[in-house]
């Protein structure tokens, strides 16, 4: 199926929208499991991979490992606002000392996470998104 074609790169958005779908499905995607697992070496994947996994079969998520990963793509610049909402998602106080001041410095930092868009958008984007973690951390 779809999510089992990880060769294919130009289909990054198909596989995203497989992943959401599949999380969508809940309990019933969980022959998916093995695939969503594979998605994880992906950082542009990690993001939609770790929140069907999530919703499908949270006792095979190694919320730690996804904590890692996620944090990986976020500081990469690979799909930050998914990652940091997927990062929302799991808890900032699930998150341990080391990835809560992983995350917390994502928001602070001088380089910029986002660096990517349309020009003259990308500082407020970025600007946004270290909103968002702050914000996330303050709750946290």
């Amino acid at each position: 199926g779809v999510l089992g074609d990880s060769e294919a790169l130009w289909r990054r958005w198909t596989l995203i929208r497989a992943a959401r779908a599949a999380a969508g499905l809940g309990p019933a995607a969980r022959p998916l499991v093995p695939v969503l697992k594979a998605l994880l070496t992906d950082p542009e994947q990690v993001p939609s991979a770790v929140a069907a996994l999530r919703a499908i079969a949270p006792d095979e998520l190694d919320t730690g490992r996804a904590a890692g990963l996620l944090l990986d793509a976020a500081e990469a610049g690979t799909a930050p606002f998914e990652a940091v909402d997927a990062l929302v998602a799991l808890g900032v106080d699930a998150l341990s000392e080391v990835h809560r001041a992983r995350f917390a410095a994502l928001g602070e930092r001088d380089l910029r996470v986002v660096r990517f868009g349309l020009d003259g958008t990308i500082e407020a984007a970025d600007e946004r998104l270290r909103a968002r973690v702050r914000a996330a951390v303050r709750r946290g």
